[in-house]
């Protein structure tokens, strides 16, 4: 059985925490790293419906996207909404972790999912606000001769080679490998107690750190030595930029009526609005999960005609009108809800792979928004 860590050490696969924005409270809120965890729950929020949800289906762990606490707490006074909401969880030895925007920032996080669903047909892309540049290592592995090409393959399928436009970047060079085996080993090539001498190829390859594991964990499932050789060194190079949003380029323009029957139909619990000041088609949109208002200006200065968002408000819409920005308010649920559904799916996976029987459950009844009816 799984313990919390084991989970934690998943989801922090999917999304590191040194993505998060600085102060950004993420990791785990409340628990027991070592409690053993039969049933999960993932949800966007640790509410009161969440915590109902996990204590009815008796899961030990909680999964979310925006924390449980966001500032220090100073007390549990359970007379008070959040302390009776913290002392039900303690009292039913939950374990609650949140991934906020180290999973909004993360490749195949809240904003790539969010342009997954919506199915727009995109030429190109970008970060729309920068936040920093993916830490890049150099992984150097010796091969034995022959088996160069699949585990470059594997490499490459797991995250490692990929310069710019181009993948399965490495460098290879040949050479002589030496190895005493001992008594007990069974080795690829030649015998216990006798030393050997063989034809390898030294084989350089570039990843991202967010890749390491999963890089790593291919290069030793495929290898075909009993003990692999491999070399990581830290580069001080900038890699690809990583920051919140994106900036979308389409191959052909999208009217507004197609881009809010687009987000009404595949966008979960959404009822947009919109403003577009007189534009009714769209070829460069900016788009993030959550709340957007605080990047109205940099969608603005990156040129974006529209920006697809949630949470919007009146003093936004009057700064949009200024730069021409036309604006869709999406929701803040329905923008991020995509990415819930991914990291459930993700979880169940990797719970799988590892041969684990814990069950994930997605909690996504109807969430806390306006009543429009």
């Amino acid at each position: 059985m799984p313990t919390a860590k084991s989970i934690i050490s998943y989801v922090e696969e999917l999304a590191p925490l040194s993505l998060a924005m600085p102060g950004d409270p993420v990791g785990l809120q409340l628990g027991d790293p070592g409690a053993e965890i039969k049933k999960i729950i993932v949800s966007l929020d640790p509410d009161s419906k969440t915590i109902k949800a996990a204590i009815d289906l008796n899961a030990e762990m909680i999964v979310t996207h925006h924390p449980l606490f966001f500032n220090s707490l100073t007390g549990i006074d359970e007379s008070l909404p959040q302390g009776a909401l913290v002392a039900e969880a303690v009292r039913n030895h939950l374990n609650i972790y949140s991934a906020h925007t180290n999973f909004d920032i993360a490749p195949f996080g809240v904003t790539d999912q969010l342009v997954e669903i919506l199915e727009l047909p995109i030429k190109d892309k970008s970060v729309l606000e920068v936040t920093a540049n993916e830490q890049l290592l150099k992984l150097v592995a010796y091969v034995p001769v022959g088996h160069e090409d699949i585990i470059l393959e594997a490499l490459a399928e797991s995250g490692a080679g990929q310069i710019g436009r181009y993948s399965h970047c490495t460098f290879q060079v040949a050479g002589t490998g030496t190895f005493l085996p001992g008594e007990d080993t069974t080795p690829f090539i030649g015998s216990g107690g006798r030393l050997e001498k063989t034809d390898e190829i030294r084989l350089e390859t570039i990843l991202p750190v967010t890749h390491k594991k999963e890089v790593i964990t291919s290069l030793l499932r495929i290898h075909p030595y009993e003990e692999v050789a491999y070399d990581l060194y830290p580069l001080d190079l900038e890699g690809e930029q990583i920051g919140m949003g994106l900036l979308l380029y389409l191959e052909k323009p999208v009217s507004i009526g197609e881009l809010v029957a687009n987000c009404s139909a595949k966008l979960p619990f959404c009822t947009p609005r919109f403003q577009t000041f007189g534009k009714k088609d769209f070829t460069k949109i900016a788009l993030c999960g959550g709340s957007g208002g605080s990047m109205i200006e940099t969608a603005g200065r990156q040129g974006a005609e529209l920006f697809i968002s949630g949470d919007f408000k009146y003093h936004d819409l009057k700064r949009a009108e200024q730069l021409g920005l036309a604006l869709v308010d999406a929701g803040h649920v329905s923008t991020e809800m995509p990415g819930i559904y991914y990291l459930g799916r993700y979880l169940q996976e990797r719970l799988k792979q590892d041969g684990f029987g814990t069950e994930v459950t997605i909690h996504s009844s109807f969430p806390t928004v306006w009543d429009l009816s």
